[in-house]
């Protein structure tokens, strides 16, 4: 029987949680219409062992999954590319291997793609973070409005959304090899502005995992992350213009270079001078900007108006009202 679903799992280095998201795939009650494509990008601990192991336990499983191999890592973009090329399912799938499927998910997805003909489905996510509770984060059906979607995990990740491969294929909506940070953000916000028919709904699909405590990574990765977000947001600007879509999907495009330029403001790394100066068009509209709430609208509006050495003192407050 042909895939109806491809789903794809970039891994590196991922030997600790990859059981647990292996387990959740095979669970799912539509694992019999779906084809596993497992992208070992690079990685030089037990992972592959570790799927091996999988295999081993289930044939079926391992005859329905393919892995590929890169000989060293190239970078979340380029992992999804590969296997995105290799697919042949009608609808792709992504799921990180750190995260896990909710039971269900896939059925939930597959069904309501098929039933209302849609490009793109999503459902809600479950944030899990050690010592919290668990936190649902929902999504309402703005019909579709890319205008209206806030920049949140759960409209703009990939783990929670079934997308029709045909729409990504004929319209080269492939990651950008190079841009592993918001690679999520450069495919959903293009097959959203392309697709025919969108639906969201509020039902968990899927687990993600957030650790808060982690160490603060160095300031060459952030920096790294930064300019990535930074490029992603000009690249996924320039697309739009080019597809002459950028009138009509104009606030998005500021909302997305709003969030693309909020880590200038984060902390020991403040700069309040350079947060000015990038997108400079941004921040005379940052009231406009319905897609965030008015706490975090009026806090960015007084880090533009205040004087410089003020307005650094709101970083810290700014810090905790935007995730990154």
């Amino acid at each position: 029987m042909a895939a109806v679903i491809s789903v794809i799992m970039p891994f590196h280095n991922s030997e600790t949680t990859l059981g647990a998201a292996i387990e959740s795939l095979i669970s799912q009650n539509v694992s019999d219409r779906c084809e596993f494509i497992f992208v070992n990008d690079g990685s030089n601990d037990h992972s592959v062992e570790v799927l091996d192991y999988y295999f081993v336990l289930n044939p079926d499983f391992e005859k329905r999954s393919i892995l590929l191999n890169c000989p060293f890592r190239q970078g979340a973009a380029a992992a999804m590319a590969l296997g995105l090329r290799n697919a042949s399912g009608t609808y792709i799938a992504r799921i990180d291997a750190d995260d896990e499927y909710l039971s269900g998910a896939l059925y939930e997805l597959l069904s309501t793609a098929e039933s209302s003909g849609a490009d793109v489905v999503a459902g809600g996510i479950v944030k899990k973070s050690p010592g919290r509770r668990d936190r649902l984060l929902t999504i309402k059906d703005f019909a579709g409005d890319l205008n209206s979607m806030p920049m949140t995990v759960a409209y703009f990740s990939l783990g929670n959304k079934l997308i029709r491969r045909e729409l990504i294929v004929n319209n080269d909506l492939y990651p950008v090899k190079g841009i592993d940070c918001w690679e999520d953000v450069s495919m959903t916000a293009r097959a959203y502005a392309l697709s025919r028919k969108t639906v969201l709904t509020d039902k968990p699909v899927y687990r993600y995992y957030s650790d808060p405590a982690k160490p603060s990574l160095s300031k060459s990765h952030r920096d790294l992350v930064l300019r990535q977000r930074l490029m992603c947001a000009l690249l996924l600007e320039k697309w739009f213009t080019g597809r002459h879509l950028d009138v009509k999907y104009s606030l998005f495009l500021l909302n997305m270079k709003f969030h693309a330029k909020i880590k200038l403001l984060r902390g020991k790394d403040c700069d309040v001078v350079k947060w000015r100066e990038t997108y400079p068009e941004v921040n005379s509209a940052i009231m406009t900007l319905k897609q965030n709430s008015m706490q975090v609208r009026l806090a960015f509006w007084l880090v533009d108006i205040l004087p410089s050495g003020i307005a650094e003192f709101f970083c810290r407050v700014v810090s905790r009202i935007v995730g990154g």
